[in-house]
């Protein structure tokens, strides 16, 4: 059953390798910030370390860079700038990066005095020259001059050594410097270039050595290269090295006063017949690396330590090495780089690593111009240097010295060093990965070994059976999910797939023998559950889940095999994680774990799987079922989960069902008539009435009435067929049956009431039927006259007494309505009275009327002759016109021309024909007289109705332009009114 076989791992493996291969000729493009980023193992790249890498020397030596004709004594450079020192008492400066003489300085000294020693400050703007007499001068780039200085600071001894300001240099002054002596004197001075009166700014001594010798270097340093932070000073001798520590004042003069206090006290390191050179390396000035120190058995190297971490007030060097000279004899000058201590000899130049401490390399120098006895290195350019003899200047320029760094550090196991160095390149990240991978694994550290190995492009088939011939099944798994960590997801689908797929095998594996192996002890228990718990938060991580997901194969791989290993409660997570919810709740179902079923489908909320399984759910769970639907009240279609309720068979599954229906319809509102008839027929199977008459009253409006109407017959809910009656508009159906079938004169009073409060003039006789139903019931069932009398008075007179006469036997006593009879004679006397009142009236308004038509006819009206037409302007005389009362007169063809604009199409050509009627008829015989008025009578009736100006039709033409529409009208008008 186990997917985990020892004899397939070759397969797998070799499957790994085939993928790895296809990806082979990428790249990766920066390195992280954290270790496991600066690799990029999703790309492999077969390039040998050092294929690209620069292919010349590290140190070059050029051609000859000067030749002078005086003897050269000493060299010093800084910032680009060269300075030689001649026998002949003059100072020559280069600017290094070209060849030609920037200027010449001559010192006026004496026959016999000569140079000592020549210090030039980082910027190389500040030059000190110090004689063999004891003589100081002071030289500022750009001036010719070189000034004395040994008076103003009281010097008279020779100077050995130059500490220079590590703050930031100006035109203006040297800042604070340290000068020390022949004598083992100590200085603290500041020169100021700038002043016209006094060269010296202060000078004070500091402190006097208990054993007068040279100081032949001197240096300081800032704590974190911050002059508010504590200072520590080096000295060093021929014998010994000293460390001052202290903090330096804040006044302006002597800031070293604290650190060279009287209680003070020096740490130094004592070398017997040392030589006493020392020189310093930076990493990137002012920030210090390390320093050497020539002794006289070898050379002293060590680390400079100034951050905050590791700044120690006893001493700030560390790593301490002592290398002894060679075969070569003792150098007769030393330089520092960042990685390389260089070493002049008289006929030659050696470098050595300061990692391993071999040999890089050896240059032999051969000159007419004596030997070589000076090294020159910049602090502030360290990619050159200089070396002279007697009478000529060479130059060194050093490539790319980091290159190999990364190796030596490897070799030395310092791992993290190595990767610092390599400087992101992907090649030499696997090299340094496999090589520490192979030292964990020598020294059993499996763990580490797997999480090294998983970074480097090491054979993923060799890697995997190193583990397995070890037997280390954990760091198997951990070089496995290391691995997977490291991939890049976008290009290695596959790899991902595969070593997923891995992983889970052996958990699972892992698994099933613990609980082989478990007996009952609580710690075999959580063992067992904690290695599960590992292979779910291993499932479920963001990454791997969204890779399976991606694959369906996979999916089902995984599945087969925890199902082969019987793994139920992973199978059932995983298909849960892979959101295989269907799966899950067929689990359970099959299970009979009905309620883990249902709060899967909770959790997940899918519609379409509640409407699939909600039938099942309904069977065996209502009550849980209908209270998760309620949770998701309007995201379900309850339409659908109709065929879950049509089967309830027992009491409880249709009380759940009707309580459901009833939560959709009152408080999700839902509106489809499906819904509403299929809770009425749960609701008409209830025995209570009143709550089927309730609901009809609710929900009437979504309910097929004919199909309500079947339900109450076929349960013979009575009253509830009246209502349904009674809102289709069948008031006498309902009538009937409240008779019939309930007995009940109040119901169908009620019914015949509602309908007549809801009728129309032309349904009276409905109404009255419906009463007289009523009635006769009562009279012919009940036999009661008082309640005859009742309904004739609820009837609100539609009924009267001789309506209901004819129901009564012709041997009925009418005393006990006898009241009504008379009652019922005086209403109709009084409606004869006011029949006759309403007919003198209306034969009196008619006779008025005539009298108003009469003396309408006889009315008449002035018109003078100066009157014209409203329409036309012209004198109104002149033709057939017509007056209106309210004194507005027309033409009769301005009119009717007018007139025809508002009126239909149809009437508009009546009203023309008629007028060409008139007009011939005016130019005929008086024969034709009768024919010419009732011609005129209907032109009055059609344009004469109302006035033009003051009548409807004035309103009617609210809308009509002032201005004419036709262009060409519209152009004249402006052209004659402009």
């Amino acid at each position: 059953q186990h997917y985990y076989i020892t004899n397939n791992l070759r397969f797998m493996a070799g499957l790994w390798n085939e993928y790895q291969e296809d990806e082979r000729s990428y790249e990766s493009g920066s390195r992280g910030s954290n270790r496991e980023s600066s690799f990029n193992t999703s790309v492999i790249n077969l390039k040998e370390p050092g294929d690209s890498v620069d292919k010349r020397p590290i140190f070059e030596k050029e051609d000859t860079y000067v030749k002078e004709t005086a003897a050269i004594i000493k060299l010093a450079t800084a910032n680009r700038i060269l300075v030689v020192g001649l026998l002949s008492n003059k100072i020559k400066r280069f600017y290094t990066q070209a060849t030609e003489l920037d200027d010449v300085l001559d010192i006026p000294r004496p026959v016999g005095d000569k140079i000592h020693n020549i210090f030039l400050d980082p910027t190389g703007k500040h030059l000190l020259v110090s004689m063999t007499s004891g003589e100081l001068f002071y030289g500022f780039y750009g001036k010719q001059t070189l000034w004395p200085c040994s008076k103003q600071m009281k010097l008279s001894v020779k100077i050995d050594s130059v500490a220079w300001s590590q703050t930031k240099q100006t035109d203006i002054d040297t800042k604070e410097i340290l000068i020390g002596n022949s004598l083992g004197t100590i200085y603290e001075t500041k020169l100021n270039p700038s002043s016209d009166k006094q060269l010296v700014a202060y000078s004070k001594i500091l402190y006097n050595l208990d054993k007068p010798e040279a100081i032949t270097g001197l240096v300081y340093f800032h704590e974190n290269g911050d002059p508010k932070q504590r200072t520590v000073v080096i000295a060093t001798t021929p014998t010994r090295i000293y460390q001052f520590f202290g903090r330096l004042k804040s006044n302006e003069q002597c800031k070293f006063g604290f650190i060279f206090g009287e209680n003070s006290l020096p740490e130094f390191k004592e070398n017997i017949e040392c030589l006493g050179l020392m020189a310093v390396a930076y990493i990137k000035y002012p920030q210090p690396r390390s320093l050497v120190w020539m002794t006289g058995v070898g050379i002293q190297y060590s680390r400079i330590n100034i951050d905050s971490a590791s700044f120690d007030e006893e001493t700030v060097l560390s790593e301490n090495k002592l290398t002894p000279f060679t075969d070569k004899g003792i150098p007769v000058a030393i330089g520092v780089s960042e990685f390389h201590l260089l070493l002049m000899y008289e006929n030659g130049f050696e470098a050595k690593s300061l990692i391993n401490w071999k040999h890089v390399h050896y240059e032999p120098l051969r000159t007419s111009g004596g030997i070589y006895n000076t090294l020159a290195l910049d602090p502030m350019d360290q990619s050159k240097f200089f070396c002279s003899a007697k009478q000529s200047i060479i130059r060194f320029k050093i490539h790319k010295e980091d290159r190999n760094v990364w190796r030596m550090y490897m070799q030395l196991r310092k791992f993290q060093e190595a990767e610092k160095y390599a400087d992101g390149d992907q090649t030499k990240l696997f090299e340094i990965a496999s090589e520490e991978g192979d030292y964990y694994f020598e020294q059993k550290y499996y763990d580490d070994a797997a999480q090294t190995y998983a970074l480097s492009h090491r054979s993923f088939e060799e890697i995997a059976l190193k583990f397995i011939n070890e037997s280390t099944t954990p760091a198997l798994m951990n070089f496995l999910r290391s691995k997977l960590d490291s991939i890049n997801n976008s290009n290695s689908p596959t790899q991902i797939c595969m070593l997923v797929v891995w992983i889970v095998e052996l958990y699972l594996s892992e698994i099933s023998s613990l609980e082989k192996q478990q007996q009952s002890s609580e710690e075999e228990c959580d063992t067992v559950q904690s290695t599960r718990a590992d292979l779910r938060n291993f499932l479920g991580n963001e990454f791997v889940s969204r890779n399976i997901k991606k694959n369906k194969p996979i999916i089902k791989v995984i599945q087969e095999m925890m199902a082969s290993y019987g793994d139920t409660s992973d199978m059932i997570y995983f298909a849960d994680l892979m959101e295989d919810i269907e799966k899950v709740i067929m689990h359970h179902i099959h299970d009979q774990q009905y309620a883990s079923a249902l709060n899967t489908l909770r959790k997940r909320r899918s519609p379409e799987l509640f409407y699939k399984y909600t039938p099942t759910l309904m069977k065996y769970i209502p009550r849980n079922t209908v209270e998760v639907l309620e949770q998701f009240g309007r995201h379900l279609d309850p339409k659908q989960l109709l065929p879950s309720f049509i089967h309830c068979k027992t009491l409880d599954q249709k009380e759940q069902a009707l309580k459901y229906l009833q939560f959709v319809v009152f408080s999700t509102k839902c509106k489809d008539e499906a819904i509403h008839n299929f809770l009425l027929s749960l609701v008409v199977q209830q025995d209570d009435e009143g709550l089927l008459l309730e609901f009809l009253d609710k929900t009437d409006a979504n309910v097929d009435r004919k199909y309500a109407l079947r339900l109450c017959s076929e349960h013979r809910k009575w009253k509830a067929c009246c209502y349904i009656y009674t809102k289709m508009g069948l008031y006498e159906e309902a009538v009937k049956l409240a008779l019939t079938k309930l007995g009940n004169v109040h119901e169908a009073e009620k019914t015949a009431l509602e309908a007549q409060s809801y009728s129309r003039p032309e349904q009276q006789e409905m109404i009255k039927k419906l009463w007289l139903m009523i009635a006769r019931h009562v009279v012919e069932e009940e036999k009661d006259i008082k309640r005859v009398m009742e309904v004739i008075n609820r009837a609100e007179q539609v009924l009267k007494i001789e309506d209901i006469l004819p129901f009564f036997n012709d041997f009925f006593y009418i005393d006990d309505f006898k009241d009504s009879i008379c009652k019922s004679l005086e209403i109709y006397n009084q409606n004869i009275n006011q029949l006759n009142d309403d007919m003198k009236d209306a034969t009196d308004s008619a006779e008025r009327i005539h009298n108003d038509i009469d003396n309408l006819k006889r009315k008449n009206c002035v018109v003078e002759s100066s009157k014209s037409c409203y329409l036309c302007d012209i004198p109104l005389l002149t033709r057939s016109f017509y007056v209106f009362p309210c004194s507005h007169m027309f033409h009769t063809a301005c009119l009717v021309k007018e007139i025809t604009g508002y009126l239909s199409k149809r009437k508009a050509e009546e009203v023309s024909k008629i007028y060409k009627v008139l007009l011939n008829l005016k130019d005929e015989d008086q024969t034709r007289t009768e024919s010419y008025r009732r011609a005129k009578c209907e032109l009055d009736e059609m344009i004469a109705e109302e006035c033009l100006m003051c009548g409807e039709y004035m309103i009617l033409s609210i809308d009509t332009p002032f201005l004419p529409r036709d262009e060409d009208l519209f152009e004249k008008l402006r052209s004659e009114w402009s």
